[in-house]
């Protein structure tokens, strides 16, 4: 019994441990949506559709910590928490255009997929003018 407790100790210490930050979670998220984006120009630039949904879909998993307005709250900076609102739509807007762009890839339609490349970027930038006051 003694021994359960303190495997069970362990494993909560462990967790709490290794728990994130939200400017954590923030940094780590932005290192994997910047890694999508660099794939998503590269596959453009070397004609290689692959690494162009390899980095879309890289973009969609890391963008998924936006959707939760808890994390949104906890990394917009002191004073700007009442755009929570415009993160989370900025949020759906790069989820809308990553699926514009792998549909785009799927019709071979290559000029109006980097346009929703252009609608990613856009949407990025947004949420960086809220957070950085520009």
């Amino acid at each position: 019994m003694k021994l359960k407790n303190i495997l069970l100790a362990l494993a909560i210490l462990c967790t709490v441990s290794f728990a994130e930050t939200p400017k954590e979670l923030n940094a780590r998220t932005m290192i994997g949506m910047e890694s999508g984006l660099n794939n998503i120009q590269k596959g453009f630039l070397y004609n290689n559709l692959d690494l162009v949904k390899y980095g879309a879909d890289q973009i969609m998993k890391e963008n998924t910590a936006y959707h939760d307005r808890k994390v949104i709250k906890a990394i917009l900076p002191k004073g700007k928490q009442q755009m929570e609102n415009i993160a989370m739509i900025t949020a759906s807007r790069v989820d809308n255009s990553i699926t514009e762009l792998k549909t785009y890839i799927e019709l071979k339609d290559v000029r109006k997929a980097q346009d929703s490349f252009i609608n990613i970027i856009k949407a990025c930038t947004d949420c960086h003018n809220i957070i950085r006051g520009w």
